[in-house]
Order: C-alpha cells, then structure tokens, then sequence
C-alpha cells in the first residue's frame, strides 16, 4: 500500500478506533498508516479485481503457499478438509486459511519445508 501523503510502500493496517472506521469497514474499506511519515488513510487492501483470487484476509496478500490442510486450525476445518478445499499460508502475517477461489496464476508456491 503506497502513502497518499509520502508515496512511500512502508504502509501498515491501523486499527479501527471510530464509528467512521467500522461504518466503512462494512464496504471493505480499512484504515493505513504509513510508517514513515505516520499519516493516517483509508483504502481497500487489495483492487477489486484481485478479489476474484485467493488472498489473505488479514493483509491482502496474494503470493500464497499451498499446505497441507492438517495445518489449518478453526472451527470449521474439519468440514473443509472433508471437502478436500485447498489450504493456504500468508507468509508475511504467517496466517494459515482454505480458500475456493482460484490462485492467480503464477503466485502459488509449493510448501517445501514443515509449518508450525
């Protein structure tokens, strides 16, 4: 995410402090904030067009490692992997999730060593 104010790509999610925040989080619209010059902004995580991809929920990420479903943990998982859904790992934020949207091409990795 670039800086509107620096254009610097040193841009982190703030957390949600306002109604203002919660009220444009409902149309996928979440708070930055640069850590360069600590201004504060809103913007989507990722493009409308990316949406149709797999991508991580917490930052966006779209360069996604394919996992064993073992991995996954939350309340549902067992369904998923009785589904035989693919599961993914973010590497920046490490968070691990299934998905059935498709992988855009070329960003699927390989999980070549054991996760955590």
């Amino acid at each position: 995410m670039n800086c509107p104010v620096c254009h610097a790509h040193e841009s982190r999610r703030s957390r949600k402090r306002s109604l203002v925040d919660y009220l444009l989080g409902v149309v996928a619209v979440v708070p930055w904030r640069c850590r360069k010059c600590e201004a504060r902004f809103y913007a989507r995580p990722l493009p409308l067009n990316h949406l149709l991809y797999a991508h991580c929920s917490i930052c966006g990420n779209l360069e996604l490692q394919r996992i064993s479903a073992e991995y996954v943990r939350g309340w549902f998982a067992f369904l998923w992997r009785w589904l035989h859904l693919p599961a993914f790992r973010c590497g920046p934020c490490r968070h691990k999730f299934f998905s059935v949207r498709p992988v855009r091409r070329g960003e699927a990795q390989v999980a070549t060593s054991s996760m955590d």
